[in-house]
């Protein structure tokens, strides 16, 4: 059973990143008063807790879990701390972001062509694992972000004019 839920525990760590990269500015807009750590024990560890606690024996849950974020959570530490220090760098300004993509045009296709040639030029696979080449790719996911939800927001209204 414990091999089981060390098992459950992993995927619930990887989910909850996964979450936590594909919107982590709307995320920082909810949990901007808390630090990065404890952020990070609220977002990752209370919540997979709290969802697990029901379907496991606590002496397993608490072994597994214990095993799982001796492993893993140094990294997502790093990366919470990192994403969590670029959204209170760069406060979401919308402008900004544009000028940032050098769009002339803003819709949703230009964003996302202009993101895709952005991550295939800086990101660390392709430039090298640097400190600036990590950094240039939170700024771009941050405006990436502020520009998705901007978008995003505007979408309903521009249904109802038509």
């Amino acid at each position: 059973m414990s091999a089981f839920c060390r098992k459950v525990v992993e995927y619930m760590y990887d989910m909850r990143f996964n979450q936590f990269i594909s919107s982590f500015h709307d995320i920082y807009r909810r949990y901007s008063f808390l630090s990065a750590e404890d952020f990070f024990r609220e977002w990752f560890d209370r919540s997979i807790i709290r969802e697990l606690v029901f379907y496991f024996s606590p002496s397993a849950l608490i072994r597994s879990f214990e095993e799982v974020r001796h492993r893993r959570s140094k990294i997502y530490e790093a990366y919470v701390k990192t994403y969590w220090s670029a959204c209170r760098r760069y406060p979401a300004k919308v402008e900004e972001a544009i000028r940032f993509f050098g769009l002339k045009e803003l819709s949703e296709e230009a964003i996302k062509t202009r993101y895709r040639h952005l991550v295939r030029r800086y990101h660390p696979d392709r430039v090298g694992k640097t400190e600036e080449a990590h950094r240039e790719m939170v700024r771009i996911n941050y405006y990436y972000q502020v520009l998705r939800r901007f978008i995003g927001d505007r979408r309903p209204q521009v249904a109802e004019v038509r």
